[in-house]
């Protein structure tokens, strides 16, 4: 919670036992002055957020108890316990909403570089497999973070109205749930120039039915050490995509029933999952995560997405002449980086597009037919903490290892959601899938993880990576 919305809280919380219970109180015009001057500081330093709704509520029932000068507590057993009860459930939720959804705090960036974005909009000649339209074509939104020269131009909002609409609409929320966000800060400015430089670029590819962008904690750090990162937004396949005209492409719940969520995947998802945990030897847990890695459902997603990673590439050349970006990107130094199912395209992408120098997969399944071949380019994998009974897939994936450099590593206590934004969006570890660890001390061991992997292998950098565990004691990592 913010310093003001402390302060109303503890007025709230105090000024009924004061109003009913303390004699001699000052005169009613100063106890009012209190209370709606703290209120008023609070809209105008802090902002309204309908996660302090309850306090409003209780301070209003503040104030008019001062203005008639009424006891709250005055009455018989039972409106007492009726009072009571009603006060306290709102001083819990009053409590409990902001701390839950607080408006956080993003890591600043340790790079040299300030960061600016922009949007490029993709329309590609690759039929569109998820809609039934026959005539419809791919299309992506590809949100652009660069190093910029800033001058005048003010800092992008977190998260624009796509990511934050069809986040909400994914739990059935008003569109309006995520409005509060306009209270964080990024570190991210609006449309500047690209700094006169040649970056590398790297190309990201996020979860499935996720926000797109709701990565600022990871990119906003590897932009600032000087990248071009290219944030794909996977139509139909992310929470939704804001397209320049206005329109909006959210997650297709009809393809997922359809190919996803099916009774037959769900069985499948089952049966391999029993299958490897009940598997009596290497052997037989070899042969349940082969079956499981070809034939699971998110092993097309990954072609697909891997897909969408080249039709990017392919736009390189034209855009290092006919864009913002014209002159800046070292189309010679491509990476690739995801997380979850974004992850598992990146290991498909080295497999399917030779221009890709080198990749990191952040804790994703390497659906697909990796298991029987070799990583080509160098490789880190980076995983979270994975408890049993979790099957471990990875371990078979990716059993020959790669003819290049392969790092194998893991964050000790963390979950799945450490590699995104969503341990500082909601802020309790049970709902946020992000395990013990404190989130930002996760960022850092990634951050410095990814970046120094780039670095060797972009920049021709010598980081030794597998000292990195003597700085970070969460960190595993062996090199294959």
């Amino acid at each position: 919670m913010r310093i003001f919305e402390i302060l109303l809280l503890i007025i709230s919380f105090s000024s009924f036992f004061y109003i009913s219970l303390v004699k001699g109180r000052i005169h009613k015009k100063i106890e009012l002055a209190i209370v709606l001057g703290l209120l008023i500081i609070h809209f105008i330093f802090e902002g309204y957020r309908w996660q302090m709704i309850p306090i409003y509520i209780l301070l209003f029932i503040i104030g008019f108890c001062i203005y008639k000068e009424y006891s709250i507590f005055k009455g018989g057993w039972l409106k007492k316990s009726f009072t009571t009860l009603g006060l306290s459930i709102l001083l819990i939720i009053g409590y409990t909403l902001p701390t839950v959804l607080p408006i956080f705090e993003l890591p600043k960036p340790t790079g040299k570089y300030k960061i600016g974005s922009q949007y490029i909009h993709l329309k590609t000649d690759r039929e569109e497999t998820i809609t039934s339209n026959p005539n419809d074509k791919r299309e992506l939104m590809i949100k652009v973070w660069y190093p910029a020269n800033i001058k005048n131009e003010s800092k992008e909002p977190y998260l624009n109205n796509g990511d934050r609409i069809s986040f909400a609409a994914k739990y059935g929320l008003p569109k309006s749930t995520f409005n509060y966000l306009d209270h964080v800060k990024t570190n991210t400015y609006l449309e500047p120039k690209v700094i006169d430089e040649k970056f590398p670029v790297l190309i990201f590819s996020h979860g499935s039915y996720s926000k797109a962008s709701g990565y600022y904690a990871i990119i906003e750090e590897i932009v600032s050490n000087g990248y071009i990162v290219l944030n794909i937004n996977h139509t139909y396949e992310s929470t939704g995509t804001l397209f320049p005209d206005g329109s909006m492409k959210l997650y297709s719940q009809e393809y997922s029933e359809k190919h996803i969520t099916t009774q037959k995947m769900a069985e499948l998802a089952w049966e391999i999952q029993q299958d490897y945990i009940n598997a009596k030897n290497e052997k037989e847990r070899f042969s349940a995560s082969d079956f499981a890695l070809k034939n699971y459902i998110a092993a097309d997603i990954s072609k697909r997405w891997s897909k969408d990673i080249t039709s990017v590439i392919d736009e390189f050349e034209n855009w290092n002449e006919n864009s913002f970006l014209a002159n800046h990107l070292d189309i010679s130094r491509i990476g690739v980086f995801g997380h979850s199912q974004g992850g598992t395209s990146v290991g498909q992408s080295i497999l399917d597009d030779q221009r890709v120098s080198a990749g990191a997969n952040l804790d994703g399944i390497q659906w697909g037919n990796m298991i029987d071949t070799l990583v080509t380019k160098p490789f880190l994998l980076m995983s979270s903490d994975w408890k049993f009974p979790h099957p471990n897939y990875n371990k078979y994936a990716y059993r020959n290892g790669g003819s290049s450099v392969f790092y194998d590593a893991k964050v000790k206590n963390s979950g799945h959601a450490s590699f995104m934004d969503i341990p500082l969006m909601i802020n309790i570890p049970q709902l946020n899938e992000s395990g013990t660890i404190n989130p930002k001390e996760a960022y850092k061991i990634i951050n410095q993880s990814v970046v120094s992997f780039f670095d060797n292998h972009l920049k021709n950098k010598e980081n030794n990576l597998l000292k990195l565990p003597s700085k970070h004691e969460s960190l595993e990592i062996i090199k294959k």
